[in-house]
């Protein structure tokens, strides 16, 4: 073989060496390029579940809000997210030719309940609010009747009763609103501040901030369990106090009630 038979063979070589590469390269891109779609996904599902949970909490379906806290749990599930996470890192760094990260951490980032500073809720914050609603409507009836010149004492007691029975169940609705609204707020603290945050972390490959953002992610869901019962026991509390406030709900569980308690054929 002549020597420009041979300087062709080589440069041969060297495409085709090239070309297997350029493969490799592509295969690692199209499953770098997977993996953060499957991460993204999931953020925008979090984004969708707030409008679901915003048409479920104005119709008072408790069932379907419970289903979607859960959903958001099953979405920030460590064992399915964190792969996809170390797959983007692993796999930029092979292909990038940068050193390989490190993928281990301790398993109680992920168990501490404590974690990020997600919104938090609790009965006795509710209750608070509760009572500041009824003591600005008592505030406000003085203001307008204090100075009235009742004829009859008794005619003053009876509007001061109206006024603070509908007051109450006013403020009774208002915690129970709250409560879902704190559901609304732990997914949208995941869906635009942590997701984000996550995915930014990931892009730059800086797997010790993901992971934060990931154990944050998780620890806010957890609290939706928690937040949820919350919701489900204001809810019931102001069923008890206006049955129709819960609009179609409301009387579909008056009649099952009215059912349950009615005499049954023998």
């Amino acid at each position: 073989m002549g020597e420009l038979a041979k300087a062709v063979a080589e440069l041969e070589e060297q495409v085709e060496d090239v070309r297997e590469l350029r493969k490799i390269v592509e295969r690692l891109d199209m499953e770098i390029a997977a993996r953060m779609d499957e991460i993204e996904t999931i953020g925008n599902a979090i984004l969708d579940l707030h409008g679901d949970l915003d048409n479920q909490t104005a119709e008072y379906d408790y069932m379907a809000v419970e289903q979607s806290a859960a959903s958001l749990r099953g979405l920030v599930d460590v064992e399915e997210v964190l792969p996809a996470i170390d797959t983007v890192l692993l796999l930029t760094a092979l292909r990038d030719d940068e050193p390989i990260p490190d993928l281990t951490l301790p398993l109680s980032v992920f168990e501490n309940k404590d974690a990020g500073e997600h919104p938090r809720l609790t009965q006795e914050d509710l209750d608070r609010e509760f009572q500041a609603d009824l003591a600005r409507a008592d505030q406000r009836w003085k203001e307008i009747w204090d100075d009235h010149a009742w004829a009859d004492p008794e005619e003053r007691d009876s509007e001061w009763a109206e006024h603070r029975a509908e007051a109450e169940r006013e403020a009774i609705q208002d915690r129970a609103r709250r409560a879902a609204a704190h559901i609304e707020e732990l997914v949208d603290y995941i869906g635009d501040t942590l997701w984000p945050d996550l995915i930014e972390a990931v892009e730059a490959g800086d797997r010790k901030r993901a992971v934060r953002a990931l154990a944050a992610a998780c620890a806010a869901a957890r609290e939706t369990e928690p937040a949820y019962k919350l919701y489900e026991v204001n809810l019931s509390a102001q069923y008890q106090s206006s049955p129709m406030s819960l609009g179609a709900m409301g009387e579909y569980l008056s009649d099952f009630e009215t059912w349950l308690r009615s005499p049954k054929a023998e």
